[in-house]
């Protein structure tokens, strides 16, 4: 998979709906560097959409063990 601690994090806010001021806020950054982190997870997992991170999301497991499968 590659991705970061941090990125995992994103990931998982992603997949909850969290937008990306959201996101900056939670974790206490800039949505600048919320903005880097999503360009860089989009990339590792091959996803061109939020919506296609959350379905990476769930089908990795990310998002705990209740999966639709």
């Amino acid at each position: 998979m590659g991705l970061t601690a941090r990125e995992v994090e994103v990931v998982r806010l992603i997949a909850s709906g969290a937008t990306t001021r959201a996101i900056a806020e939670k974790l206490v950054l800039s949505q600048k560097t919320v903005a880097r982190h999503v360009s860089n997870i989009f990339a590792k997992v091959g996803a061109t959409s939020r919506s296609g991170v959350t379905a990476f999301a769930y089908d990795s497991g990310l998002m705990g063990t209740n999966t639709h499968g």
